[in-house]
């Protein structure tokens, strides 16, 4: 399979979803322009592909239906962007090759676009055609994969440690917090909205744990190693702002030594619990994941 050739399909067939979902002429237009300018400015769609790739993989024949759930999947980690590259916060000016969203709109209009598609995203995600009982389950497992004991608690604990303090314990709080359970998340919510076995979705969390814990580590590693024109943002910002990362703590080599054992034990997993399934879509993402180069 070729992975980019995989992701560009993939990507189209989610952004004609949130073209739908978040029209043109919605008003206030000013909102609607800043919304739509970031949830279309590029980027891997990492999040709903591997909700969609999940939910086939463990038996889900109908991606129309569970669209919605993928599209807000992609809502909020784009607000959660918008928030992260604020002055306030991370203080960068680019985002995926263009000028982020307070850079273009100013900060006020940013900060409500980011609100906006994260209030839109719950609302996207009621329009997902499954029982009102996986609807909730699925609504709870995304509330508390975002909130203080997900995105937000990882945030908070990343902007107030530093690396003076080489705190082990508190740096794989931050990376799987910050990352790790919202990427975990979406991976789980494909089995739900697929009727998946218990023992199934047990597996695939463990995966999504050791990808969204394997994708921060590879985030640190490229901030150091990449170049802005390779991410589309600013690099080498960790070091100055004196972040807790793997490299900080690690160095590089010893953190790419953990994301190819984290590879490995997920590659365990699909070969030894989940063999009666087609997880080859899943495997080459996986690999995407460690190795990539963006």
């Amino acid at each position: 399979m070729n992975i980019k050739e995989f992701f560009a399909q993939e990507g189209e067939i989610i952004d004609s979803a949130l073209d739908k979902f978040l029209p043109e002429n919605a008003e206030p237009e000013i909102i609607t322009k800043a919304m739509r300018y970031s949830i279309f400015a590029g980027g891997k769609r990492l999040r709903p592909i591997l909700l969609l790739s999940t939910y086939r993989a463990t038996g889900g024949k109908w991606i129309n239906k569970i669209l919605p759930s993928a599209c807000a999947v992609e809502m909020i980690h784009t607000y959660s962007l918008i928030h992260d590259d604020l002055p306030a916060m991370d203080n960068d000016d680019f985002r995926r090759g263009k000028p982020s969203c307070h850079k273009m709109f100013g900060e006020a209009i940013a900060i409500l676009a980011g609100d906006a598609l994260f209030a839109k995203s719950f609302e996207v995600l009621q329009k997902t055609k499954v029982s009102a009982e996986k609807i909730w389950k699925v609504n709870k497992m995304i509330s508390s994969a975002v909130g203080t004991d997900g995105i937000i608690g990882g945030q908070v604990m990343d902007i107030i440690s530093t690396s003076d303090n080489k705190d082990k314990k508190l740096l794989k709080y931050i990376h799987s917090h910050k990352t790790g359970k919202f990427i975990s998340v979406c991976m789980v919510i494909g089995t739900i909205l697929a009727d998946a076995y218990k023992d199934e979705v047990n597996s695939i969390k463990r995966i999504g744990d050791l990808l969204g814990f394997a994708f921060q580590i590879v985030d640190d590693i490229l901030d150091v190693k990449s170049t802005k024109k390779t991410m589309g943002k600013s690099v080498r910002k960790d070091a100055v702002k004196k972040k807790l990362t793997y490299p900080a703590v690690y160095g590089l080599e010893k953190s790419r030594k953990k994301t190819l054992q984290l590879l490995e034990k997920t590659k365990a997993i699909f070969h030894n619990e989940l063999k009666h399934r087609d997880t080859i879509k899943l495997e080459n993402i996986a690999e995407f994941i460690v190795n990539r180069a963006y």
